[in-house]
């Protein structure tokens, strides 16, 4: 099979189930990674409520479509992840984009120091739990 063939089964497969694609690409950990946050995610947009909901259908559209390019572009570089992927400004921007997500991203960039990493580690973490916790403070302190 032809590398622009297999990129497009690894692009089908991916749209049709989160991680199938880079299961297909012999990535299978990070294939059942982003499978398990997509149903993660999946669960969270039909279990929260209002803002929280729409917040999580967006990760998961944003976290799908992500996995859907990188299954197509691994598969056409032959299984070999692009070197853009631990370029600073796309580490930043997945950290930015899709949070706790991309922290795994974040720690295999060698373009990071140590301090770095854990200072964005900090600041990603710290900023899901305000997310998460501000709805049920904003409640406590109202109510």
């Amino acid at each position: 099979m032809t590398t622009r063939a297999k990129s497009f089964v690894a692009l089908l497969l991916s749209a049709l189930l989160p991680g199938l694609g880079q299961i297909y690409n012999h990535e299978q950990k990070k294939g059942w990674v982003i499978l398990a946050c997509c149903v993660a995610l999946a669960i969270a947009t039909y279990w929260l409520g209002d803002f929280n909901a729409i917040t999580a259908a967006l990760a998961l559209l944003l976290l799908w479509s992500s996995a859907i390019i990188d299954a197509y572009k691994v598969a056409k570089s032959a299984g070999h992840a692009p070197e853009f992927y631990y370029a600073k400004s796309y580490v930043v921007a997945m950290l930015l984009l899709v949070g706790p997500l991309a922290l795994p991203l974040l720690w295999k960039s060698p373009k990071f120091s140590n301090s770095a990493r854990w200072t964005w580690t900090v600041i990603v973490v710290g900023t899901a739990l305000l997310f998460v916790a501000t709805p049920h403070i904003l409640k406590w302190l109202v109510g």
